[in-house]
């Protein structure tokens, strides 16, 4: 009875949780709601949030170096023939139960820094770690972004073919009427047709790159490929002033960040190395006691407990060790350790001078994709009025089939232009806000 309640819970939850998925697969889903998704689900993030965690293990491994090493020990012989007794002192010919016990503590009290070192240079690996994992899945959150904006522009230019197709279709259905009434030529009819005929090719062409973009956004959200992906196209406002500012501090930035702690790391092994020079103190002390008994003899030996607390013996001891020659294997470590310091003081260097031109070309990016939409709405504008006084002309037979088919495939581009330059700007304002301190998720 118990396994069946099992299986029938087993079945309703899982019959809830793909409800809940296919609701969630037929509303369109958002931007900010496809990045949470490919943030709890990115194969990406999960490998570096494992990868933080055994940085964390490693620092906990590099703190219980501070705690006393204690350990216990116990051992048990059988002695035949010859040997020494250990009540008498003496040789004799007899079997012998020996058995004894003991704890031992060791506990080193210096050693150059050498652990302390190696606990921050774990500490910054850690810090390290998930700066790494944070900007991973900011990579993440900016490749959804454009996968995500890529299938906008594709559905738009689906949307812009689709209406060219109809207008064409409608052209064509006019030039029929004016031939039947001997206004228009054949020519011009087969003319019309040959333009319907291209604009479902692209129809179909356009419709294939959409399929392609749905895919790419599914695969950098970790989505599943046999699930469908609706996503909410409507583009947000974006201010048409200049929005750029000069005040970025590039010391903040992930990849900065990460330069500057394996600066710091490289730093902390030069230290670990000339610790190694260094001479060791330790301390150690000990509890043992033993237990011994004659076999197949008539001899009554003392019991377990008074000889067990009769032969405790404690030991308590300090050493100090001075390293005098170890092949120049110290030494070359520490060289390696400054070379390693200086190289990577070197792509620290490289890492900031790289950040500074990346954040002005940023900025141009920014102001450039902002000029280039004013132009491109001067551009709709412009080519709406044309479309509209050339198909005016075009119903009075003042121009041919092929010149309103050129002004409607220029009409097209302009309002495909106007989305495609948009989605640029709204872009680059999301990754101009990023380097700004603002993320991608707003939550």
């Amino acid at each position: 009875m118990k396994r069946i309640i099992t299986v029938v819970t087993l079945l309703v939850w899982t019959n809830i949780v793909l409800m809940a998925d296919d609701a969630l697969a037929s509303v369109a889903m958002s931007l900010q709601e496809c990045l949470v998704y490919a943030r709890d689900h990115s194969t990406i993030n999960v490998q570096a949030r494992y990868s933080n965690e055994q940085q964390r293990i490693a620092l906990q491994n590099s703190a219980m170096q501070f705690l006393p090493y204690i350990s216990a020990s116990a051992n048990a012989n059988i002695g035949f023939g010859r040997g020494i007794d250990p009540e008498t002192n003496t040789y004799g010919t007899k079997q012998t139960l020996g058995t004894s016990f003991g704890v031992s503590m060791s506990l080193p009290l210096f050693d150059g820094l050498v652990n302390v070192n190696s606990y921050k240079m774990n500490k910054s690996y850690v810090r390290e770690s998930e700066i790494t994992a944070q900007m991973r899945a900011d990579e993440v959150s900016l490749s959804v972004i454009k996968a995500f904006y890529n299938v906008v522009y594709c559905e738009e230019l689906v949307r812009q073919v689709q209406l060219s197709l109809e207008t064409a279709r409608e052209n064509l259905r006019h030039a029929r009427r004016q031939e039947q009434l001997g206004v228009m030529s054949r020519a011009d009819v087969d003319e019309m047709s040959a333009i319907v005929a291209e604009n479902e090719y692209l129809l179909v062409n356009q419709q294939n790159l959409l399929d392609i973009a749905c895919l790419d956004l599914k695969a950098v959200m970790s989505w599943p490929v046999e699930r469908d992906l609706k996503v909410d196209g409507r583009l947000q406002d974006v201010d048409e002033g200049s929005c750029v500012d000069s005040g970025i501090n590039i010391i903040e930035l992930p990849t900065a960040k990460i330069a500057a702690e394996k600066l710091h790391q490289r730093k902390l092994a030069v230290s670990v190395a000339r610790g190694n020079f260094v001479p060791g103190i330790s301390l150690s002390a000990g509890v043992s006691t033993s237990y011994y008994k004659t076999l197949n003899m008539n001899y009554e030996s003392l019991p377990f407990n008074r000889q067990f607390a009769d032969n405790i013996g404690k030991s308590i001891s300090t050493g100090i060790s001075f390293p005098l020659f170890g092949r120049l294997s110290k030494y070359n470590n520490l060289k390696n350790s400054k070379l390693s310091y200086k190289i990577q003081q070197a792509a620290y260097d490289e890492t900031m001078r790289n950040l500074t031109t990346e954040m002005m070309k940023l900025a141009m990016n920014l102001e450039g994709a902002r000029k280039e939409y004013l132009s491109s709405i001067s551009r709709l504008t412009a080519a709406e009025s044309a479309h509209a006084a050339n198909q005016r002309k075009y119903e009075l037979g003042k121009i041919s089939p092929l010149e309103l088919s050129t002004s409607s495939t220029r009409l097209a581009q302009a309002r495909a232009t106007l989305t495609g330059k948009h989605i640029q700007l709204l872009i680059q304002k999301m990754q101009y806000d990023y380097y700004n301190g603002e993320p991608y998720i707003k939550e």
